[in-house]
């Protein structure tokens, strides 16, 4: 699976040794670097947020109800329905440290979310809004124990999983390598393992969001294991992905090709795959495999006493690298006592999102190590079972229909009169190569609709994906819902664009689910379940998992149909178009 990253951070710091095969390679004797600047002073944190007027009574079973930032999207993790047990709501958040500002969406004791945009600081754990009407304090709830595993149950329902994230952006003389440090006496109950097994879920991808152009220097991701010292004279074993070549380093400490075992060519991977790595040690040995296919058996290493220090590493000192690291489940075993000891492990979900991985259990040398959040993706099933496609075929492109005319049967137009209020399907180069349905709102009176029932009726589970593009021109909204039909009290779920914002309807204010760019594509997927959950994703990325009775639109709603509108009945100049209607329900 290829990963997207959401957050950023720390790990490691080796010096500079330029050595075989023309790579450079990392120091025998690190040096100490001076802290990154900090991108955030909310990343980390589980902040309990309140108005200074309005005190919380709690009961021995209750929460704090805490706000968690990272790197553009906010959650609030709430248990006002069911004590002790969390439920999630999501937003977007702007925090400017320039300007000591914070745009982000607070909710009230009645659940109302309240989009909030003003001066902030954060002191010594705490947080101050203080120049609202009602001014706003917090505390970091980050040490409470009973509030982290809460969120990570929560998050374990709605689908988030935690990882680590490895990035190498800092090159020149103040430079360093990415890099998650472990050392064992700090970070578990032995000092060393003189025969062990490591297990991690292991992705190396380019960084989309790393500014950095790749110059094939530097790009290099490790899984060190060290002995008496973290130097190279001393690995007991590393493994070394180098772009799509899997390697690793002999006993003198020279980088040699795997090879694949059954036809003798080098070993290769697919960037961004999820890589299943095994790495076994004794004395004076190594092995490991990746997904199962062991590479490497019994070499020898250039220093076979005890491991002592374990470490995750990307690039190098002298260079920066726009390639990323993304772990996860990091296990360590000990076999010195027992087989498959287990020391040490690590899924990250405990910690929070936005936190540097440079305090206990991990190495304060760290650098560029942060924990992050990546979206849930379902178990793989079992190869003998045959499974289903993912994404259903495209139901409606549009191409069968009349240019430049109104859409027909199976769709419905309510309002549309063919001049000031349009549905119709229209070739347009600038927007799109191939027939699109065409929305416009030209009219001051009304607006236009396009709908299409599901053809069995009413359906209490199931999704809808459609391709949509929101012109920058558009002074009003256009949205996408699902329900009973098309009038207001129809509704069971409905997005709302306005201008950068994608929101969801919920009463006197919308949340708003991300930030979007106009004039641009979009695939947009609204699915939901008997319980009554509906989950919105965006480019295949899920936004937020929303219980339809939060939303106060009207349950009973059951859906049978898409609604599809554009502009209100005041504005005259709004439009979007929209392409590739996907579902099993048509």
């Amino acid at each position: 699976m290829n990963i997207s990253k959401v957050a950023a951070a720390v790990a490691l710091s080796t010096g500079l040794l330029f050595g075989c095969d023309g790579y450079t390679l990392p120091s025998e004797d690190p040096t100490p670097q001076l802290p990154d600047e900090p991108s955030s002073l909310l990343e980390g944190g589980y902040w309990q947020i309140a108005q200074q007027a309005s005190p919380t009574t709690m009961s021995a079973a209750d929460l704090p109800n805490v706000y968690v930032f990272d790197n553009g999207t906010q959650r609030y993790y709430y248990d006002d329905k069911t004590p002790g047990v969390y439920e999630v709501k999501t937003a977007t958040y702007e925090e400017n440290l320039d300007a000591e500002t914070l745009k982000f969406t607070f909710y009230d004791s009645d659940l109302n979310g309240i989009e909030l945009d003003d001066h902030y600081s954060v002191e010594n754990g705490a947080f101050s809004m203080p120049n609202l009407n009602v001014p706003l304090t917090g505390s970091d709830e980050a040490d409470n124990a009973d509030v982290k595993q809460a969120v990570i149950d929560a998050n374990k329902d709605s689908g988030v999983n935690n990882a680590v994230n490895i990035l190498d952006t800092l090159g020149g003389d103040g430079g360093d390598t990415g890099e998650m440090r472990l050392k064992l006496a700090e970070g578990s109950d032995v000092e060393s393992i003189a025969s062990g097994k490591l297990t991690v879920d292991f992705i190396y991808q380019e960084d989309a969001d790393t500014a950095q152009d790749a110059d094939d220097t530097g790009d290099n991701a490790y899984i060190s294991f060290y002995a008496q010292a973290e130097k190279n004279a001393n690995l007991h074993g590393e493994v070394i992905f180098e772009h799509n070549k899997i390697k690793y380093r002999d006993s003198d400490s020279v980088m040699q090709y795997a090879k694949d075992p059954e036809t003798g060519e080098d070993a290769t991977f697919t960037p961004g795959e999820e890589l299943e790595v095994e790495a076994n040690w004794g004395p004076e040995t190594f092995s490991f495999s990746v997904n199962g296919v062991e590479y490497a058996k019994d070499i020898t290493v250039a220093d076979g006493t005890a491991v002592k220090t374990v470490a995750l590493r990307l690039g190098d000192n002298g260079n920066t690298t726009n390639y990323e690291v993304v772990a996860d489940n990091l296990k360590i075993y000990s076999h010195d006592t027992e087989a498959d000891t287990l020391v040490f492990e690590d899924d990250f979900d405990s910690r929070a999102v936005g936190t540097v991985l440079t305090s206990s259990p991990y190495s304060s040398n760290g650098s560029q190590a942060t924990v992050i959040t990546v979206s849930g993706e379902a178990p793989t099933p079992d190869p003998e079972e045959p499974t289903d496609p993912e994404t259903p075929a495209v139901t409606d492109d549009f191409e069968s229909y009349t240019l430049d005319t109104t859409i027909v049967s199976p769709w419905e137009t309510p309002n549309v009169d063919g001049s000031t209020l349009l549905a119709e399907v229209v070739l347009d180069s600038s927007i799109s190569d191939s027939k699109i349905l065409h929305l416009a709102d030209l009219s001051t009176a009304n607006k236009p609709f396009a709908t299409r029932e599901f053809t069995d009726g009413p359906a209490t589970a199931g999704s809808v994906t459609i391709d949509a593009y929101f012109p920058s021109s558009n002074a009003k909204s256009t949205y996408i819902n699902i329900g009973s039909g098309k009038n207001n009290a129809d509704r069971y779920f409905e997005l709302n664009q306005s201008g950068t914002s994608l929101k969801y309807e919920a009463g006197s204010v919308d949340p708003v689910l991300t930030t979007i760019v106009q004039d641009k594509w979009y695939t947009i997927t609204l699915a939901w379940t008997e319980a009554g959950m509906i989950t919105v994703s965006i480019d295949g990325e899920v936004l937020t998992t929303v219980d339809q009775a939060d939303t106060g639109l009207d349950s009973s709603n059951v859906p049978s149909q898409i609604t599809l509108y554009s502009g209100d009945n005041s504005g005259a100049a709004n439009h979007s178009y929209f392409d590739n209607l996907k579902s099993d329900l048509f």
